[in-house]
């Protein structure tokens, strides 16, 4: 899976940018979805971002299809399926397609371990910033990583992306004051 991922990953395209919720107006969100605190905690920060009037395209990866019954896929989510795998596990089909044609301000990653079909999107998305799990293999992938240990759940995870990508001074927070 890996090899195939750095075959593909794009060489020099994207324009890396300092991005902070204040300044972007499209996030991508990629997650697996597990059960019904995890899709409660992907709702919970679209709405924080919706609420900064930002755009948000959240990409849920599903193992158990009979998981999303309850959720259908709404403007904001879409989601993708073990049978959305080719042999080498890379993501395939319709959504996953309009995801990574989309050029977003700022990508997250809310994986807590690698989970090869998310970091294959991870790896093809067009963002001017990504943010992601720190790993030594997610350095080409990601610009700011998060150390994610044992003790870290995806509540917490999301609140440490929030709360630095609030604080981040961009050029244009500079050019403001």
């Amino acid at each position: 899976g890996n090899y195939y991922l750095k075959r593909e990953l794009p060489k020099g395209k994207r324009n890396k940018q300092l991005v902070n919720l204040n300044t972007a107006k499209k996030v991508g969100i990629v997650y697996q979805l597990d059960d019904d605190k995890t899709y409660r905690l992907i709702n919970n920060l679209v709405i924080f971002l919706q609420d900064k009037n930002i755009k948000v395209k959240a990409l849920g990866y599903v193992k158990d299809k009979y998981l999303t019954q309850k959720y259908l896929p709404k403007m904001t989510y879409d989601f993708f399926y073990s049978k959305n795998l080719n042999w080498y596990n890379k993501p395939c089909g319709i959504y996953v397609k309009e995801f990574l044609n989309e050029n977003f301000d700022i990508f997250i990653d809310l994986s807590l371990e690698e989970i090869y079909p998310i970091k294959y999107i991870s790896g093809r998305t067009n963002a001017k910033l990504k943010v992601g799990r720190f790993d030594e293999n997610n350095k080409e992938i990601f610009d700011l990583m998060f150390g994610v240990d044992n003790k870290t759940d995806l509540e917490k995870f999301i609140s440490e992306i929030t709360h630095y990508l609030t604080l981040i001074n961009t050029q244009q927070d500079v050019k403001r004051n």
